[in-house]
């Protein structure tokens, strides 16, 4: 029997859970409140797997949208997932935020062969930018990223999903290019959808080796070695 696959997504400012049964039924949910003030996804996930009557022992995988994203829910999210992947002895599925948001708006920009722009963790003239293709058994697979200081777009691109964060320049390019300026969407049910595609051509990985993308140095991280400043002989902090 087929086992159930669970999604987190919380690599923006929301929190949500999706869950695709044994038997193929799907449901997502969306928890209300500001994750900075208390939990909102164990609840969550409770919640998805009592309603649908999914026991812990009925999991066979957790999918975790990995980013790039906002310091603490990803942290929470995927400390959650290994937790969750370890306790169970299941494995874990670790699924790009761009392709999350590529998923959620696929409707608005993708035919086969196309390709859009996500821009992510953008702060100043620069963003880290992920180039999305629709392939033609209706995957989406990232073709091209990384961080750009630039406001030049890849000539292929025909969408660009950025929010008001991103660069001015970046959003000034694409309207220069007549490209359609989207606002990005971070859904659990399209973290599931593009999980569950990964899950069917093997893309699996041990719960321990998932970590959180970070393109540069979380601001949380900065300001903390700004107010705690290492001494000189003490070794250095890493980032994880």
């Amino acid at each position: 029997m087929t086992r159930a696959l669970l999604a987190i997504e919380s690599s923006q400012r929301t929190v949500s859970v999706a869950l695709r049964t044994g038997s193929g039924a799907r449901s997502d949910i969306l928890a209300e409140g500001d994750p900075r003030e208390r939990d909102l996804l164990l609840p969550a996930i409770d919640r998805i797997c009592r309603d649908a009557a999914v026991a812990p022992r009925d999991i066979g995988a957790v999918a975790v949208s990995t980013g790039p994203g906002g310091f603490t829910g990803l942290r929470v999210a995927v400390a959650t997932a290994k937790g969750l992947c370890e306790s169970l002895g299941i494995p874990a599925i670790d699924v790009r935020s761009c392709l999350v948001a590529a998923e959620a708006l696929r409707a608005q920009w993708s035919i086969h062969g196309s390709c859009v722009a996500v821009a992510l963790a953008s702060k100043g003239s620069g963003c880290w930018l992920s180039v999305v293709r629709a392939e033609s058994d209706g995957s989406v697979t990232v073709v091209e990223e990384g961080w750009r200081d630039d406001a030049q777009l890849p000539p292929k691109v025909c969408t660009l999903i950025a929010d008001v964060h991103a660069p001015p320049g970046l959003h000034a390019a694409a309207h220069a290019a007549g490209l359609a300026v989207i606002e990005p969407l971070f859904t659990a049910s399209a973290c599931l959808t593009v999980a569950e595609r990964q899950l069917q051509a093997g893309h699996l990985c041990d719960a321990l080796s998932l970590t959180v993308r970070y393109p540069r140095e979380p601001e949380a991280v900065l300001n903390w070695r700004a107010r705690y400043p290492l001494r000189p002989d003490a070794p250095e902090r890493e980032v994880h």
